[in-house]
């Protein structure tokens, strides 16, 4: 029987945003949404990504020569890639002596990511463990559940950070595997939620009620971005709705940033959000006094 693959485009050690304590999180390719402020562009979509680091390439034209579809070229001193050419065959990337041509994601077998797993876990003490984010992991819940179902047997803490798109034979399969679940909560308005993600939000708020009804530990992640979702009448909205569903949700609010920024540009895409500025300090604890006042224990990173 042939190995379980999933598409992966990170593996990250060492982890402190993605769950309680010290985490290894993977990152599985492909998502269902696309967030206007998506921090990992690469992420989207299913199948590996042909990058470019401009500051890294030594502009020798080795790239464009062995291009078998020609679409590299050079435009205003730099290379440009024609993605309606390129079928991400690789030719670029095995001669880029610089580096500066290179893939985002690639497919790994269940034994190569938790191998991976296994060797940190040393540090993940009481508190830490593995976390499967994205993109969307549950996109690919059969590998999800079979690396939870090996770190379970490992003692190894799992947790699962989602958009909350996903269908109910996902939650089914992970539903007795799972120690924490971070659910992503980035507008309460289904309409709002199209226009800034591509997709309503009924079947996430089905989903996040189905998690919570189930005993799953969750919390709940609210992107604040400014200009999008982070009107008084929006996070009034949104904490009422996890009041109602349980007041003892934990919830944290994550400022906008432009971390990903630079991934744009690598992919050849235009950055959405340019100009938008991340909400200050005193501003988060504001957006947080919103929840408290409805009795949720909240967190303003």
């Amino acid at each position: 029987m042939q190995e379980l693959t999933a598409q992966i485009f990170n593996i990250q050690h060492f982890s402190t945003e993605d769950g309680p304590g010290i985490r290894t999180t993977v990152f599985f390719q492909g998502c269902p949404l696309r967030c206007l402020w998506c921090s990992n562009p690469e992420s989207q979509k299913p199948e590996r990504q042909l990058a470019h680091r401009a500051p890294l390439c030594i502009r020798c034209g080795k790239c464009i020569e062995v291009c078998p579809h020609g679409a590299l070229s050079v435009r205003d001193g730099a290379i440009a890639v024609d993605r309606s050419r390129c079928d991400v065959c690789g030719s670029c990337v095995s001669v880029c002596p610089g580096h500066a041509m290179f893939f985002y994601g690639e497919p790994k077998t269940l034994t190569e990511v938790f191998g991976e797993v296994k060797r940190d876990a040393g540090y993940y003490a009481d508190s830490g463990g593995v976390t499967c984010s994205g993109g969307e992991c549950m996109l690919q819940w059969e590998f999800v559940a079979a690396l939870f179902r090996r770190c379970k047997a490992e003692g190894i803490h799992t947790t699962l950070d989602t958009c909350g798109q996903f269908s109910p034979e996902a939650l089914d399969a992970v539903r007795d595997l799972t120690d924490l679940v971070l659910f992503d909560l980035k507008h309460i308005d289904s309409a709002a939620h199209q226009s800034y993600t591509g997709v309503g939000n009924e079947r996430i708020l089905r989903n996040l009620e189905a998690c919570v009804r189930s005993g799953l530990r969750v919390w709940i992640r609210i992107p604040v971005i400014p200009g999008y979702n982070d009107s008084e009448e929006n996070l009034r909205a949104s904490a009422d709705f996890i009041r109602d569903l349980d007041p003892t949700l934990h919830v944290d609010l994550l400022p906008y940033h432009r971390f990903g920024e630079g991934k744009y540009s690598m992919l050849g895409l235009p950055y959405p959000l340019d100009g938008v500025k991340a909400p200050g300090e005193a501003q988060m604890q504001t957006y947080r006094q919103i929840f408290t006042d409805r009795g949720l224990d909240c967190t303003a990173h």
